[in-house]
């Protein structure tokens, strides 16, 4: 009958940290023998995971459990990045394949159910498991998918773990970075209160091209936040996302206040944004212009022909 192992303190300590995995290395400086090791993957307490890694349990691999092995498997200096960081981070949405951001030199590391994103630009980490830091969380994402700028940029501030002008400075590391200009434009935009996909369009496809005066945005009033305010013209733009159900109830509640207070609001969404940005404009042209306010009306192309008339009957 052999004799129960009896395994180290400070290497269940270990393991409890790093959510069950552990290295072939980490056992021998705890004073626990490859033998021993052997001996509790035979046993049936341990599991062997790859290459000179372990977990001290036979259960189902928790998400913990596997950010770990990755990080273990790709060496010192590893961290957590791209949407597997964010969604730790509380802003983004975990995926299934763990990604693990390596200095240059480990380049050559092999991969299980991890991706490793090799970098020659240096990177701080923080939090347990390791990760990269929200600022290179999200532009290492956006270098990834530069079509999903926008969209990366705004949850990255949004979650209020960031700022505009943090990510600017992380930017203002990077050697290369593809269509650079535009991130920077892009996180101007945000920085002036555009803080979703639909704000930034409206910002540039509805106010800027239209020469609409620049709206006040994110302001506050006893109602909560009013998106865009343009004097005594509210403008919200719905997504649909905090606009059904009861929310749709209490957005009607805070019109209605508003109205009582000397403000219209107008309400537009993300397809009058896409499809009919000229029309948008000279909707809330004709609105500021009914409520006494001068404006220059500026066609950006051919497709405002017939928002200009809607503009003139409005006169």
């Amino acid at each position: 009958m052999s004799t129960r192992l009896t395994v180290p303190q400070a290497l269940l300590a270990l393991a409890k940290a790093q959510s069950g995995a552990l290295t072939v290395e980490q056992c021998l400086m705890a004073g626990f023998t490859r033998n021993a090791v052997a001996r509790m993957v035979a046993d049936g307490a341990w599991v062997r995971a790859g290459r000179g890694l372990y977990v001290t349990h036979c259960l189902e691999w928790s998400r913990g459990t596997r950010h770990w092995l990755a990080i273990l498997a790709a060496g010192d200096g590893a961290a957590l990045g791209l949407e597997t960081a964010a969604a730790l981070q509380g802003w983004g949405k975990p995926t299934k394949e763990v990604h693990v951001v390596v200095p240059w030199a480990q380049r050559k590391v092999q991969a299980g159910f991890w991706t490793t994103h090799a970098t020659r630009l240096g990177f701080r980490t923080k939090g347990s498991p390791p990760q990269t830091t929200v600022e290179r969380t999200a532009l290492d994402m956006v270098r990834a998918n530069p079509m999903r700028a926008t969209s990366i940029l705004t949850d990255a501030v949004n979650s209020r773990k960031t700022k505009p002008e943090h990510l600017l400075k992380e930017l203002a590391r990077f050697k290369s970075f593809p269509r650079r200009d535009v991130v920077r434009g892009l996180l101007g935009d945000i920085g002036e209160g555009a803080l979703s996909v639909l704000e930034v369009m409206w910002l540039r496809d509805v106010e800027r091209a239209h020469g609409l005066p620049p709206g006040e945005r994110q302001t506050t009033s006893r109602m909560g936040f009013r998106d865009i305010r343009y004097g005594r013209l509210l403008v919200e733009l719905d997504g649909r996302l905090g606009h059904e159900g009861s929310d749709a109830f209490r957005d009607m509640d805070r019109d209605n206040v508003h109205l009582l207070q000397g403000e219209s609001t107008m309400h537009f969404g993300f397809h009058d944004a896409d499809t009919r940005p000229c029309a948008c404009a000279a909707m809330v042209a004709a609105a500021l212009r009914m409520l006494g306010t001068v404006v220059d009306w500026n066609p950006c192309g051919r497709g405002c022909i017939e928002s200009e008339a809607l503009l003139d009957r409005s006169c």
